[in-house]
Parts: structure tokens; sequence; C-alpha cells
């Protein structure tokens, strides 16, 4: 349980999952960084991915959604995904499982100002509604609620409101897909009518993905679907030099999980190459939702610090090692705090 204190809290309970992949490592990390800027945690040690599959069957235990539930925060490295089978991945399962609609990825394409993304997070082809009428045929269902879709909208315009931001484009593809990307964009004009301090435009996925790597300047907060939310934050990753990069924010009801949003790279499991810089931001990105913003910048200033002037990793041109650049990391926002301004 969290208890009441000054920052908001003098302890926090967070639950911590390793993942499958490179995900010990990254939640090591996040774990190091956590300690670096003071924060004093309980940690809540859980299982979920396909090691759990292996040995029980299923990719999230109950055990581990209901420790969530009660903490309200969690840590998770990548979770390995199966193509094709029936096997889903134990993010479905934990999105689902405690509605956490809500997906925040900023795009650094300009780290001082970069693209907050958000992307819905359990309705549209995610709801995975599928089935074969016949051997040669597959259908899916697409999902879309008028309910779902305006929580979304509301929750892309408080945020830019909260930081500050002049503009909101909300893409879809409703050219084509009249009912779903209708409702969809319907209900987002609906909200921005209670934002007047917000601009408000909206932008078809396909011309999206071109501005996305001509323009990116032109986007300030994006609200999409789960699918376009997933293609527009992998381009907009390249384009700001690689997936390493982009934090990952799951939220809904108060509920809160951190990771990184590119895969499990299990190619790189165990050789300290891959790039933390995702998972520091989505450590980040943890802080700020849970009340702890002077934490939360000391990280964002010494992240940026660590891009503009630090080692670099092989995904980024460089040879540095993760730990070199979690070591970085951790000094410079150890320092922030412990500074004049901290």
């Amino acid at each position: 349980m969290n208890l009441p204190g000054s920052d908001p809290y003098d302890e926090i309970s967070i639950v911590r999952i390793a993942g499958d992949g490179v995900g010990p490592e990254l939640v090591d990390a996040g774990t190091r960084l956590l300690a670096a800027v003071g924060l004093k945690v309980s940690w809540i040690d859980a299982r979920a991915g396909m090691s759990v599959y292996a040995e029980r069957g299923i990719t999230v235990p109950p055990e581990t959604i209901e420790a969530i539930r009660s903490c309200k925060a969690a840590i998770k490295g990548p979770f390995t995904t199966p193509s094709g089978g029936t096997i889903r991945s134990a993010n479905y399962y934990l999105r689902r499982e405690l509605d956490l609609y809500a997906c925040l990825r900023p795009i650094p394409v300009d780290p001082a100002h970069p693209i907050l993304l958000v992307r819905e997070n359990v309705e549209d082809l995610y709801s995975a509604l599928e089935w074969k009428p016949s051997a040669d045929v597959a259908w899916a269902i697409k999902t879309a609620t008028a309910e779902g879709s305006r929580r979304i909208a509301r929750y892309g315009f408080d945020l830019a409101r909260r930081e500050s931001r002049k503009k909101l484009t909300v893409v879809h593809k409703a050219n084509n897909l009249k009912l779903t990307e209708g409702l969809f964009l319907d209900a987002a004009r609906d909200v921005a009518r209670e934002y007047p301090d917000v601009i408000f435009d909206d932008m078809l996925a396909d011309t999206a993905c071109s501005t996305m790597v001509l323009d990116p300047s032109y986007f300030d907060v994006i609200v999409t679907s789960n699918t376009f939310g997933d293609l527009l934050s992998n381009i907009g990753a390249a384009v700001a030099g690689s997936v390493g990069l982009v934090g990952s924010l799951n939220s809904g009801h108060g509920i809160h999980i951190a990771e990184a949003a590119h895969g499990d790279v299990a190619q790189l499991a165990g050789r300290d190459q891959v790039n933390p810089t995702a998972f520091l931001d989505s450590v980040r990105l943890l802080l700020e939702a849970l009340g702890y913003g002077r934490r939360a910048r000391a990280i964002d200033a010494a992240l940026r610090e660590a891009r503009h002037g630090g080692p670099r990793t092989l995904d980024l041109g460089g040879s540095a090692r993760m730990s070199e650049i979690v070591a970085y990391v951790c000094d410079a926002a150890a320092r922030r705090l412990d500074g004049p301004d901290g």
C-alpha cells in the first residue's frame, strides 16, 4: 500500500515484471534509476510472459494482475509475442483486464518538444475478434465504441492542456471505414468543443505517416486508434533515430504500467547492447503520472544530456554498452536533484 507523505509518498509499492528477451536487463536499469533519484520503493516482483506460459499455460497469472491492481503502478520488460497460432501476448491480458485504455508514447524527433502520441489501447483491432467461416477465409472485427472513443480523446485533450500544448490532431481513416473510424472522429470532435484553448484538427492515417517523415514538426499531440498508433509511433521512432528512444506508459483508472515501446529484442538479450533510453523514459513517464514531477524532470534532463553529449549505443552509431548509458543517466539525474535547481 502506498503511504501518504510529502512527495507524494514517503515510500511507494511498485510491481516489477522482468518479461522476456532483454526485459530483465531493462527492469534492472529502471530499478537502478529509481534508486538514483532517491525514490524509496517497496518492490513487488511478479511474473508474466512466455516463461510463465511454458510452466503454466498462461502468459499472465491472476496474481500478477491483482498485484498491479493493488499497487496501481508497475514497470515491465517487453514480452515475446508469437506471430500466428493461438498464444496471445501478456500485454493483451494486462491491458484488457486492467482496462489500460490509454497508451502515451512521446516521439523525440525534437527531444526538447517531443510529439505526444496517444494511442487507444483496448479497442480497434486489438479487441482481437476473429473467426474463420471456412478453411480458406478468416475475418476480423474492428471495434469502436462511443465511450471508448470519447475517453481516449479526453485523455489526449487533458494531456495537451496539462503540458501547455497548442494543438491536437486526430489521426483516422474515416474516409473508408465510415462507421468505426467515423465514430472515433465524431467522438473526438464532440470532446474538442470542451477544450476551446486547444486547436483541433484531423488527418487521414496515410497522410499522417508521410507527414511524420517529411514534416514531423506539424504534430504536437496526436490521438489515434490502436493500429494506426502502433504504425505512427514506429515511423516516428525511425525519424527520431531508433525505436530504442521511445518510451511508453499504459494507463487507465489510476493504474499505470511503464514499458519501452519496442519488442523483446531477443537477439541482444544478455549482451549489454540494447539501448535503455526508451525504458528509462518510460520510468520518467511513470513518475510524472504518480506525481513525482521533480524526479521526473531530473530524469528528462539527464536523458537529453545523454543523447546530445553522452555515450551512444549501437543503434545510434556508437559502441557504448547499455550499462554505460544507464550509469551516465543515473549519475546525471542524481546530480540534478542535488544541484541548486533540484
